[in-house]
């Protein structure tokens, strides 16, 4: 890589003294000037080198211990949408830097055309909207592109050979100018386009210059992830093929780590820091080491194997409700903690109080735990059945809102009930289980946001 470039994960910590207006500059080239897409296009490049950052995958304990036995197949097509999404990219960015008209409606439409060809076409042309440097970047991915569909030709995917591959992949990146800009200002644009409310916090509201730097980081940083997890939104709400955001989560885990780091080797070791906002700080980085645990330990487990479409949107959709609303409700708290007029739907549209949340998980708590008392005192004919239905229910809805500890206890009940068998084996486990969902409940009353809002105690439907 030339030594004059900037690697595209420089983390920000180390620009703190660079303000949003010198940020995200636009470069002699002009492949980062596209807007939108040279955005995506280097989000999806830094998605691919997380990618291949084993740390960043979704894996048990049990399965990162037989890591060097697994097969790589499932992760390698993922690799493979990737680089076809950022031809994609790359080739509109070519054609109109603006945006215009799709090319492609989708990844499998791309990848019935040559890109190389396609590439050396707008070049021969002498097109004017076809950057030379972008056609280089064009070229690399297709010819990256041509040996990824050549091993997957083969058997398996070894360990070795899924490590050989992606050591392929950041050397090309890395040798390409276009594709260090492009991600770099990917990287950057968080603190450009940062609200105004937000700004203004860090240069009015804070009298401690560390402090204020260091916040400002954070913000960008929470900023940054947020938009990591539209762009999967986007492929939520236009219903594609949902496992290649798979990289796009493998980024989240690597940013949202680095912020977890930054917070505690730095941020929280601001000599003289008042005890309200160290705990504040604290409080984000459990939050955020929480939230990823839950999703990479539990939501999107299992996802490369998974064919049927509706279990990996619920996944999928889980895994990124739980991720947006975390850094969310961080960025607020923090945003409050230094101006508490400011309310959350003043920076983010979908934003959802933990008022909200409390109210719906205290409410859901209390008809699970009716439902139970009243299997349990055999005054439903199937109860079972009425039991795991509602189940389910609570597993993909307010489950989430709990803290991680009782999340890992509840889903322990909920496997119980489900492989009891018959009366006697359902008895003992439910009255367990009623003991603990109304210990949970009166837990969850206690929240400080619920002060005020008294239960009205609602009866369990017939």
């Amino acid at each position: 890589m030339d030594s004059k470039s900037t690697t595209a994960d420089q983390p920000a910590r180390e620009r703190a003294s660079d303000s949003p207006a010198q940020v995200a500059p636009e470069n002699e080239s002009g492949a980062v000037a596209g807007g939108e897409l040279a955005y995506e296009l280097g989000v999806w490049l830094r998605s691919l080198r997380s990618f291949f950052e084993v740390r960043n995958h979704p894996f048990t304990e049990a399965e990162r211990a037989k890591i060097p036995e697994r097969d790589w197949a499932n992760e390698l097509r993922m690799t493979r949408q990737a680089l076809l999404r950022s031809s994609q990219l790359t080739l509109r960015l070519m054609i109109s830097p603006k945006g215009g008209a799709e090319l492609f409606e989708n990844a499998e439409e791309a990848a019935s055309l040559d890109m190389l060809t396609q590439a050396n076409a707008l070049a021969q042309a002498g097109s004017e909207s076809a950057d030379h440097s972008l056609v280089e970047l064009a070229e690399a991915l297709g010819e990256i592109c041509t040996v990824c569909e050549a091993l997957l030709e083969t058997p398996a995917i070894s360990f070795h050979t899924w490590t050989s591959f992606g050591g392929l992949v950041t050397r090309e990146l890395d040798r390409s100018q276009t594709a260090q800009e492009l991600m770099q200002s990917a990287y950057q644009s968080a603190a450009a386009n940062l609200p105004t409310p937000l700004l203004e916090l860090t240069r009015t509201a804070m009298t401690h210059a560390s402090l204020s730097s260091d916040i400002l980081i954070i913000f960008s940083d929470l900023a940054r992830l947020l938009e990591h997890l539209r762009l999967i939104e986007d492929f939520l709400r236009r219903d594609h093929p949902l496992k290649q955001t798979l990289p796009l989560f493998t980024l989240v885990h690597a940013d949202a780590q680095a912020l977890h780091d930054f917070i505690e080797t730095r941020a929280l070791r601001i000599d003289g820091m008042d005890h309200t906002v160290f705990d504040a700080l604290d409080g984000t980085n459990y939050a955020i080491a929480m939230e990823l645990r839950k999703v990479f330990a539990h939501e999107l487990m299992g996802l490369t194997a998974l064919h049927q479409a509706p279990p990996i949107y619920v996944k999928i959709e889980n895994a990124h409700g739980l991720l947006r609303d975390c850094f969310q409700q961080s960025t607020v708290a923090l945003a409050q903690l230094f101006d508490g007029s400011l309310d959350g739907a003043q920076l983010f549209k979908s934003f959802h109080t933990k008022l909200e949340q409390s109210l719906t998980l205290r409410n859901d708590l209390w008809m699970l735990l009716q439902l139970v008392r009243q299997a349990k005192a055999g005054r439903d004919q199937y109860p079972l059945s009425r039991i795991l239905e509602r189940l389910a229910d609570f597993r993909n809805g307010s489950l989430r809102y709990l803290m991680y500890k009782d999340w890992e206890a509840c889903e322990r009940f909920m496997e119980e009930v489900a492989a009891a068998r018959g009366a006697v084996e359902l008895a003992p486990v439910l009255h367990r289980f009623a003991t603990y969902l109304e210990t949970l409940h009166e837990h969850v009353s206690l929240r400080a946001v619920l002060a005020g809002h008294p239960f009205d105690y609602p009866k369990l439907e017939s």
